[in-house]
């Protein structure tokens, strides 16, 4: 929830900035770690990262994703991953994404649909956010849509720092 008021919170400052050209959600997210930060020392309360690609979908011509970290009061890490511009699909019994780290390891990662429809979030024991940490480059494949056609959205993750 507290991912999903993040993101929010993002649409409103780019629906209240001024300029002649309004930043696009994906311009505002941007393709390098972000930190929001609050509470005891400062400390990050979420990460997130927007994917280096788009995809072309029946909803939108420039898809892409997120990928949120958020570090739990025992220490452990959340991850979500997030679909903008399409409906994220996800097979409820069975509700998981694949993704691959730079070092050719291929991961399943098993979840539950976010409280937004617009994603998966996984839990720490799935191990996504040691997978993330240790990569330089993470490909999560989505299925987009009806037909569930399966797209893949690149992360440079290089970088987190929740320490920060």
């Amino acid at each position: 929830m507290r991912a999903f008021m993040t993101l929010a919170a993002l649409g409103l400052i780019a629906a209240c900035s001024s300029g002649d050209k309004e930043l696009t959600q994906r311009e505002q997210i941007g393709q390098s770690w972000k930190y929001e930060s609050g509470g005891e020392g400062g400390k990050a309360r979420v990460a997130y990262i927007g994917s280096a690609n788009t995809v072309q979908t029946m909803t939108a011509p420039d898809t892409f994703s997120v990928l949120l970290v958020q570090p739990m009061a025992n220490g452990e890490k959340d991850v979500t991953v997030k679909l903008v511009g399409a409906p994220f699909r996800c097979d409820l019994s069975d509700c998981a994404v694949t993704a691959v780290t730079n070092d050719g390891k291929e991961h399943r990662w098993r979840g539950r649909m976010a409280d937004t429809n617009d994603g998966i979030e996984i839990m720490p024991s799935q191990n996504a956010y040691e997978a993330i940490a240790r990569a330089t480059t993470v490909k999560v494949n989505l299925a987009v849509g009806k037909d569930d056609q399966t797209f893949p959205f690149q992360f440079n993750v290089e970088g987190l720092d929740l320490k920060s």
